[in-house]
């Protein structure tokens, strides 16, 4: 048998295998009574046994082997989750993680697991006094380890979901509605069925299918399966309330050691109702029950599919633009309605494909618990890790390149902002540092947050470091306000450290971040208070195909620049312009703005009437900067399709790619945050 064919989806469905047991087993440390959660680490350790062995891969199907027979003593409380027990169980992922990672790149089973499956059987070998003073340390497992008695109408993942729900104190349900005879309206009865019973609980599967339910394609019987704390006298007073209902029967599925099920059988009279379009939803809880997730249907698809799809609707864009053009240009009025129609249609699509290329940033911020529980340890801090907004959606390109900065910003701040709890608690702080991880949009960008609740950034000390390192002169140092002094952590070989470390100190890792950040597109700045803490603010452009620009002139040659660094557009005459210490500044509106000619920076011959005109001028800004751009002309704003400059002219970094306008002439992208 060709297995070949299945290791693509091995390979997948292993890795989040792995992210599940990662967040189990960091919820394991905090709630070692859990049975929920020794229930499903168990399970994913056999998911994975099973899957490899399948495979082929005896030294994942050995580790993972070994790992159950730990994981079923402590279900049944025969051991107890004691900080070393964990330990050991997250090496035992970090060694899974390599393996898969190993068989991804072609190298199978080429790590010694002898020692980690030695420890494993150790820790079953304990004699029985050592285990009842070990039982001694935790509380006993109060929750039932006997499986429900579950229908065969429910998959395994329906199942294991019912399972967890129950060890969480909830009530499942299945609910058997019937309708009247006589009744036309079964898909609007089936909705508002769903609609009461949702503001009970969770609907976690029907029968038939919710799609069916829909369209109405059934007799007069439907079955719905609820998760819910509400009893069943409640339930079916709901129920009854819905217009056409004849009876309703309530089966509730126990944990029941005589293999019987308890049936509550109600038949009521109904009322009349208003009727209402059916769009029934199903919802579960997931495993630390911050958001719910949808149990819809998915497809993977492979990313340079997405990719050539992108390419091919950025072409249609282009070519929309040049047939709006034509029209424009030959008077050809008859097209107008018809290109409208078009132009809808590529927007909608557009619109459409950007959104199956945006992915939640969650898969990015779940292998930081991890990271930081380690590093914590390692330093000796006490850290509260908040993560907020991870499902917020970033463009793919993005996601897989925003994870290493982040990586740098979140350990420094467990290196350098919390401090330990020593120096915390003369600072009249608690001994637990907060590091906070937030995503929010924020118009067309992402704004990621790095903030911690420690010392702060002491411009002083910045400045000191800055000038012992030669990372800036005397004389530059007399011209600088603190926001620039603060700055100068993003500068290569700058460091605060007194000492090389594993985690800080070669002054590597800062102005990685900075450049990382801005060869996206994005931005990055801090916000700091000495004694309270520090924020490092990413901001980042929702994707990297298709953007609004505007389009200006110098003479000859046309520009975009990206509406996301664009303030506004002024006019103005030449005596507006001063000199201040050898810059040529504006006065707006209060504020002295300096502006930078764009003919000279980007040695372009500027237009020989400039002299006597007024001048444009686009105000951009890239974080804290501001700058007025003079141009020549303002054309107009447009969509455009930003395509790579390739290898030959990667060196000009003022320029963040080019694209094609709509007659065919090539438009240079200008980069705002690098001309800042």
């Amino acid at each position: 048998m060709d297995m070949s064919d299945y290791m693509s989806m091995f390979l997948d469905e292993s890795r989040e295998n792995l992210q599940n047991l990662n967040q189990c087993l960091l919820d394991l440390e905090k709630n070692p009574n859990n049975l929920a959660l020794l229930d499903e680490i168990f399970r994913v350790a056999h998911t994975l046994k099973g899957m490899s062995a399948t495979m082929g891969f005896t030294t994942v199907a050995e580790l993972t082997h070994e790992m159950e027979n730990v994981l079923d003593k402590l279900r049944k409380g025969e051991m107890p989750v004691v900080p070393d027990v964990v330990d050991i169980l997250f090496q035992c992922l970090d060694t899974l993680e390599t393996l898969i990672t190993n068989i991804t790149n072609g190298v199978e089973d080429s790590i010694d697991t002898s020692a980690l499956i030695k420890k494993l059987r150790s820790m079953l070998s304990m004699d029985a006094t050592r285990a009842e003073v070990a039982s001694s340390l935790a509380e006993p497992l109060t929750t039932e380890e006997e499986p429900f008695l579950l229908t065969d109408e429910l998959n395994e993942f329906e199942k294991e979901v019912i399972t967890q729900a129950r060890g969480k104190g909830f009530q499942i349900y299945r609910i058997v509605v019937s309708l009247e005879e006589e009744c036309l309206l079964k898909a609007a009865r089936a909705f508002m069925v769903f609609r009461e019973l949702e503001e009970q609980g969770e609907v976690i599967k029907t029968i038939p299918e919710v799609k069916e339910l829909e369209e109405g394609e059934f007799q007069k019987d439907f079955q719905i399966y609820l998760v819910t704390k509400a009893d069943q006298q409640e339930l079916v007073q709901r129920v009854i309330t819905v217009s056409e209902v004849e009876t309703v029967d309530i089966v509730e599925l126990l944990l029941d050691k005589s293999a019987t099920q308890s049936v509550t059988e109600n038949a009521v009279e109904i009322d009349k109702t208003k009727q209402t379009k059916p769009q029934p939803v199903a919802q579960v809880n997931n495993n630390n029950g911050n958001h719910k997730n949808k149990l819809s249907q998915t497809v993977r698809v492979d990313i340079e599919r997405l990719d050539n799809l992108m390419n091919l609707v950025g072409e249609l864009v282009i070519n929309r633009t040049r047939l709006e053009q034509i029209g424009l240009k030959h008077g050809l009025n008859d097209l107008g309605e018809t290109l409208e129609q078009v132009g809808r249609i590529t927007t909608d699509l557009q619109n459409l494909v950007m959104k199956v290329r945006m992915v939640p940033i969650e898969q990015v911020f779940n292998r930081f618990p991890r990271m930081i529980r380690d590093l914590a340890k390692e330093l000796g801090r006490e850290i509260n890790l908040v993560i907020e907004g991870e499902e917020t959606e970033l463009d793919r390109t993005v996601i897989d390149e925003i994870g290493d900065p982040l990586v740098h910003l979140l350990r420094n701040a467990v290196d350098h902002g919390v401090g330990s709890p020593e120096e915390r608690e003369k600072m009249g702080k608690s001994r637990v540092g907060t590091v906070k991880l937030l995503a929010y949009p924020e118009g067309n960008q992402v704004v990621i947050r790095v903030d911690d609740d420690g010392k702060g950034i002491n411009p002083e000390i910045i400045l000191k470091k800055a000038l012992e390192k030669g990372v800036i002169t005397e004389k530059e140092a007399e011209k600088m306000e603190a926001q620039d002094i603060v700055m100068l952590v993003f500068k290569p070989g700058f460091s605060t450290a007194e000492k090389v470390t594993d985690v800080s100190g070669r002054g590597v890792g800062m102005d990685v971040v900075r450049t990382k950040i801005e060869s996206l597109g994005g931005n990055i700045s801090v916000q700091t208070k000495v004694g309270e803490g520090s924020s490092f603010i990413i901001r980042l452009p929702l994707t990297l195909a298709i953007i609004q620009a505007l389009l200006v002139g110098m003479s000859k040659e046309i520009y975009a620049i990206p509406l996301s660094s664009i303030e506004e557009t002024i006019s103005l005459a030449q005596e507006d312009i001063k000199t201040i210490q050898d810059k040529e500044v504006i006065l707006l509106r209060g504020n002295v703005l300096p502006v930078l000619r764009l003919s000279e920076i980007l040695q372009v011959e500027a237009d020989s009437a400039e002299e006597e005109q007024d001048l444009y001028v686009v105000v951009v800004k890239t974080g804290q900067r501001r700058a007025g751009l003079i141009v020549d002309k303002l054309i107009g704003q447009q969509e455009v399709v930003i395509k790579s400059l390739g290898k030959l002219l990667n060196g000009y970094r003022q320029f963040a790619g080019a694209t094609i306008l709509g007659d065919g002439r090539v438009a240079l992208i200008l980069d705002i945050t690098f001309l800042l």
